[in-house]
């Protein structure tokens, strides 16, 4: 079994839609552990933690207004644990493609993930990114509403992984 350390380069990217403009915001303190078996990502497992107080949504206006929305300082962390990987094709590049399911908790809520994604791994390094989709309500959040501006309820999310083996 490999051991793999979720390093900088990592992310979270969440594009939240509204009826008058997007807004993308980056979370990029991200650690955690993956464990792979030399040639069987499906057995795959492992934790990511993201540190919820550090993000950039563009500028000063939108940070302040998503530190309120979200209250990170109650709520610093969120972790996703991974509970299969599944359907893993290889391409002519090295790399595969594969759909990781999980469970992602955050503000005392939990809720199950399914990614689809491209990943590469060898004996020094793994690169994963996935997308899903996600429906903020269920984890007791409240899109904000502002005159004409309404967030919607499901936000898309790309996660990017940079590990090393360690």
């Amino acid at each position: 079994m490999s051991s793999y350390r979720v390093e900088r380069g990592s992310k979270i990217s969440v594009r939240a839609r509204s009826s008058v403009h997007d807004t993308d915001t980056v979370w990029d303190r991200v650690a955690g552990t993956i464990e792979v078996e030399a040639g069987a990502v499906e057995g795959a497992s492992g934790a990511v933690t993201v540190d919820m107080t550090r993000f950039d949504a563009g500028d000063f206006l939108r940070n302040r207004k998503l530190k309120k929305d979200l209250t990170p300082s109650a709520h610093p962390e969120a972790r996703f644990a991974i509970d299969s990987v599944e359907g893993v094709t290889p391409r002519d590049n090295g790399e595969f493609t594969a759909t990781v399911t999980g469970t992602m908790t955050w503000r005392g809520r939990s809720v199950v993930i399914r990614a689809d994604g491209v990943g590469s791994i060898d004996g020094s390094s793994l690169r994963a990114t996935g997308s899903f989709d996600l429906d903020v309500t269920k984890l007791g959040i409240t899109p904000p509403r502002f005159l004409m501006l309404k967030v919607e309820d499901v936000v898309s999310v790309t996660v990017t992984l940079v590990a090393r083996a360690s």
